[in-house]
């Protein structure tokens, strides 16, 4: 008998530690994946409802140049919505992580998401603004070299881009690949566009950069690609997209943009040397 009990203590024991450790296992599990979980990012009414009035007035935008009905005031509208936008997201910035590391090797790529979206949100300022002077202005009143208005505006749109856009030698971080992938192709980009705003540059054998260069429609296809850019990102902060396909694919899309626009400034850019 004493050998039997033996055996019956012994068996209850593991059994009782099994049961022990399961109970143990089930308790932490839930914070393991707690850990794991993400932060999602929280829309609100007035960011959700804008977000989308904005992308759709900038895609009939689009249409309205095409088919030549009311382009401006399509543009007006679609400019103003994104200048909305933008603003209701910067409400909520905060709530997106503040970096994320995209790639360690061969060199590190830590995009700033706060800081990212700050620039976003400057850039469809500018592009929105650009839109509205492109709209109001004429032919025959942009055409005058020494417009006070076209000094006015090409002043305010360069000294705009120089403080949001060109990254402060301090601050920047050239050993992280963001400032390369992202930071410094947008600031060379809107910079330049700004550059050509001031009279003196702008006008050039018969040709006007904001006319014949770039155009309406390409600042709405810029600015629409913002804004897609923008939400596909608060996708992948909630968890519903990977955020490194999120980052390489809107890095193709900024690298396209600018490789487009380089080739239509291209010949301007050459008579203006020449």
């Amino acid at each position: 008998m004493p050998p039997r009990a033996e055996l019956d203590h012994h068996s209850y024991d593991a059994t009782d530690a099994l049961t022990i450790k399961a109970s143990n296992i089930t308790k932490k599990a839930p914070s393991r994946l707690a850990r794991r979980r993400r932060p999602s990012l929280v829309f609100r009414s007035t960011h959700g409802i804008t977000g989308l009035v904005s992308t759709l007035l900038v895609c009939i935008a689009i249409c309205a140049h095409h088919v030549n009905i009311m382009p401006h005031a399509a543009s007006i509208l679609a400019a103003i919505a994104s200048i909305v936008t933008a603003s209701s997201g910067m409400s909520i910035v905060d709530q997106a992580p503040k970096q994320t590391i995209v790639m360690e090797r061969p060199f590190k790529v830590i995009p700033p998401h706060r800081d990212a979206f700050k620039r976003t949100a400057a850039s469809i300022y500018y592009l929105s603004a650009r839109l509205c002077w492109n709209a109001i202005s004429d032919r025959a009143t942009t055409s005058n070299n020494n417009d006070a208005w076209n000094w006015i505006w090409g002043i305010s749109a360069l000294c705009y881009s120089i403080m949001k856009f060109v990254p402060n030698p301090h601050d920047v971080d050239l050993t992280n690949g963001n400032t390369w992938v992202f930071v410094i192709p947008m600031a060379a980009g809107l910079a330049v566009d700004s550059l050509f705003q001031l009279p003196f540059l702008q006008f050039n054998d018969g040709l006007c950069w904001n006319e014949d260069v770039i155009t309406q429609i390409d600042l709405l296809w810029v600015l629409l690609s913002g804004l897609v850019v923008a939400f596909v990102f608060t996708l992948a902060f909630r968890g519903v997209l990977g955020i490194q396909r999120c980052y390489w694919g809107a890095a193709l899309v900024v690298h396209a943009i600018v490789a487009y626009l380089i080739a239509k400034a291209l010949p301007f850019l050459t008579k203006q040397i020449m």
